[in-house]
């Protein structure tokens, strides 16, 4: 039976990003599998501001290190149901 793992793999609370992920898998090792085989490298943020402010930025790149994804940054798992 699959179940659903929710990765915890930032905190906004303690530093500048947080990011999770809620996979559905029939074992942690797969989640951490399927997480890795989607994550992009990186990613292109679109800034969220006013025309002006936004005319300054000139990119927000947020990168990813899926070697560093671990069972470990599972912190839930729970039955799927249905």
């Amino acid at each position: 039976m699959a179940k659903q793992y929710h990765f915890s793999l930032g905190n906004s609370t303690k530093g500048p990003i947080g990011f999770c992920a809620l996979i559905k898998a029939e074992s942690k090792a797969d989640a951490v599998s399927l997480l890795k085989k989607v994550l992009p490298d990186e990613l292109e943020v679109r800034p969220m501001g006013g025309d002006k402010e936004n005319a300054s930025v000139v990119y927000i790149a947020v990168y990813f290190n899926d070697e560093a994804i671990k069972v470990r940054c599972i912190d839930e798992e729970e039955e799927v149901i249905g």
